[in-house]
């Protein structure tokens, strides 16, 4: 007889699936399944196809397809910014993959989670199951990941546009593997995403993607034309940057608009001014596609949590304009605070500037690198112009706070120096008008810059016309008037035109004369410049009495630190060369070495520039392997400053040479 049948109808541990429990049973018995939860989502899991051929990226492709042929089980991670082309790159390995007979699966962001069911239900798992397991992220991904690692035939999952890490993983770093993105011995794992912090995605491999250079930008350029690449097209990739959106943009608008753009010189022409115009020409072809300032926008978004970002990306975009890099020394803390970074309840510090940076370079849009051995950024060309035209309203204190910065240290950095003066006066005439006494000044300090990087002759036209204008403009004794006069000026001086050069400065000192307080420190700049008038002609009595007269006039007004009296010193020590006076040289060099060092660091150009005196003074009265060692600093300092052609570094080179030649004949006299 059987057992009697328990009271307790109990079921221990987990349940999956239905359950059936009955005691006594009689008659039929019939089981129905559980509905679903609710319709599969309706997602596409189809790999996009490359418009046009891929181009410049054999190397990359290598070694994705190195990767997928060896079995590499790390996902692989394609990084950059946003219009780079890194889905462009992720759609052909897909065609690759599945000419290889794999499977192919491409996940869109806004549809993780529904996508990678969806694969593995293509790979034999229960519709129903993973429906039912919709609601629990972790379960469903370790039962889809199960299914993908006992695929029978190779496969390829590209997670494209991944740029929020918490949709693959809500609760870990994606690179932990316990989340929708594993890695797998059964297929490779692609993702493109704009977020290249490697300790996200470690222990995967990441491919950063740049921009397309030379022949191979031209070439897209002139696919997405319709066109064979001519004249021009090479000009233009370049323009552009080599940026892969940028390109298919403006081939784009080339295509659409034969009429305006016959060829690519024309497109070309209309772009010089602002490569944004693109958008413009794109926008009524309708369509979603993607436009430079729409992608830079949807970045820019994605640092919604760290709120100085977007701010320092503005002021990275006028320092660092045309892709030049800008020491991280260019950024104090102290003269960030005030400004628009500075947004937190507290001061702004250190920390909060760093947390910027650094969430900056890992969302692509601005690239760490190394100069002369310290750290620098560098943004893309074409981003720092995409940023400066969407400056709007903060347009004028982002050209503030760059100008504030770019006072602090002036004369250091020439190249970035010139370049960002450059992007300030656009943004300021732009803001105010070309006429503008501020816009005027900014456009002032941009052609200072062709003198202090050593063209003169490039900067005396530009400085004469900026003279004549900021005169009808703002009147012959307004302080933008006259400081153009004087910069115009110094560059008849570097020409060697030293009676246009006189008659600037004279006109110049007489009219800050006629000015309340007599012109003040500017004035005896005016005569200082009357006074190396006189060295260039060799009449050095004048000039050492100019120079003297200048320290008179300046010591108790403004101090014997001042600039226009430093400098006076140094020239004076100089016609002490000149004239025999070893002693009276030597001594006042030392100290204007020591003042400068103090003021502004012993490799600033300046500091740099009174050594070259010191050495100087030691070739001209006999010691030549002082000389020797002295001029060797100077051109080591010259080069790092101003570059390896500057006048002055060769200038430099040339006095070395002369060292050592002399030095070596002192040798061989002390031998004999």
């Amino acid at each position: 007889m059987p057992d009697a049948p328990s009271s307790r109808n109990t079921v221990r541990g987990d349940l999956y699936g239905s359950l059936l429990q009955a005691g006594d049973v009689h008659g039929d018995v019939h089981i129905h399944s559980a509905a679903r939860s609710g319709p599969r989502a309706d997602v596409c899991l189809d790999a996009p196809r490359p418009a046009t051929r891929v181009r410049g990226r054999d190397r990359l492709l290598a070694a994705l397809t190195g990767a997928m042929a060896g079995g590499d089980p790390r996902p692989q991670v394609l990084t950059g910014p946003g219009g780079i082309g890194k889905s462009t790159v992720a759609a052909e390995l897909a065609r690759r993959a599945a000419e290889q007979g794999r499977t192919v699966w491409w996940v869109r962001p806004g549809g993780v989670a529904a996508s990678v069911l969806e694969a593995a239900v293509e790979l034999g798992g229960d519709p129903d199951e993973a429906a039912r397991l919709a609601g629990a992220p972790r379960r469903a991904a370790r039962w889809a990941w199960n299914l993908l690692d006992a695929a029978d035939r190779p496969w390829l999952l590209v997670f494209d546009n991944a740029d929020r890490p918490e949709e693959l993983d809500p609760d870990d770093r994606p690179g932990a593997g316990v989340g929708w993105l594993r890695g797998s011995p059964c297929g490779t794992v692609l993702v493109t995403t704009r977020t290249a912090d490697p300790g996200t995605w470690a222990p995967a491999a990441l491919h950063p993607v740049e921009p397309l250079a030379g022949a191979d930008a031209a070439a897209v350029l002139a696919d997405h034309a319709g066109a064979a690449a001519a004249d021009g097209a090479a000009e233009l990739a370049e323009r552009l940057g080599g940026f892969p959106l940028a390109l298919a943009l403006a081939g784009r608008a080339m295509a659409a608009h034969p009429t305006l753009f016959p060829g690519f010189r024309e497109l070309g022409g209309h772009l010089a001014a602002s490569a944004v115009r693109i958008d413009d020409l794109v926008r009524p072809l309708g369509g979603r596609g993607p436009t430079l300032a729409g992608t830079l926008r949807a970045s820019v978004r994605a640092l919604s949590g760290t709120p100085q970002a977007e701010p320092l990306l503005d002021l990275l975009a006028l320092l660092g304009a045309e892709g030049v890099e800008v020491p991280l020394r260019r950024l104090p803390v102290r003269l960030l605070r005030g400004g628009r970074a500075d947004t937190g309840p507290g001061p702004l510090d250190e920390a909060a500037v760093a947390r910027a940076l650094n969430a900056l370079a890992v969302h692509g849009l601005a690239a760490v690198v190394e100069v002369h051995g310290e750290r620098a950024l560098r943004l893309h060309p074409l981003i720092g112009e995409t940023v400066r035209a969407g400056l709007g309203e903060g347009a004028a204190e982002a050209a503030e706070q760059a100008e504030r910065l770019l006072r602090a240290a002036p004369d250091r950095d020439p190249a970035m120096e010139h370049a960002a003066h450059r992007a300030v006066a656009e943004v300021r005439a732009a803001a105010l008008g070309e006429d503008h006494p501020d816009a005027l000044a900014a456009a002032l300090d941009r052609e200072r810059l062709l003198l202090v990087r050593g063209d003169p002759a490039a900067a005396r036209r530009a400085l004469a016309a900026l003279a004549a204008r900021a005169e009808q403009a703002l009147g012959p004794e307004h302080p933008v008037a006259l400081r153009a006069c004087h910069l115009h000026g110094d560059a008849l001086l570097q020409l060697g035109r030293l009676d246009e050069a006189e008659q600037v400065y004279r006109a110049e000192y007489e009219a800050r004369g006629r000015l309340p307080g007599g012109g003040g420190a500017e004035a005896l700049s005016a005569l200082h410049q009357i006074a190396l008038v006189a060295v260039r002609r060799g009449d050095l009595p004048a000039a050492a009495e100019r120079f003297r007269a200048v320290l008179e006039q300046g010591a108790e007004p403004f101090g014997a630190d001042h600039p226009v009296l430093l400098q006076a010193r140094q020239n004076l020590a100089f016609t002490a060369i000149r004239l025999g006076e070893r002693e009276t040289a030597e001594r006042e060099l030392a100290e204007v070495v020591a003042v400068k060092d103090r003021l502004h660091g012993p490799e600033h150009s300046e500091a740099v520039d009174a050594r070259y005196y010191v050495a100087l003074n030691e070739l001209e009265n006999g010691d030549a392997a002082a000389a020797v060692q002295g001029f060797a600093g100077v051109a080591q300092g010259w080069e790092r400053t101003l570059g390896a052609d500057h006048p002055r570094t060769r200038l430099a080179r040339e006095r070395l040479a002369q060292a050592e030649e002399r030095a070596a004949r002192e040798g061989a006299g002390r031998q004999g």
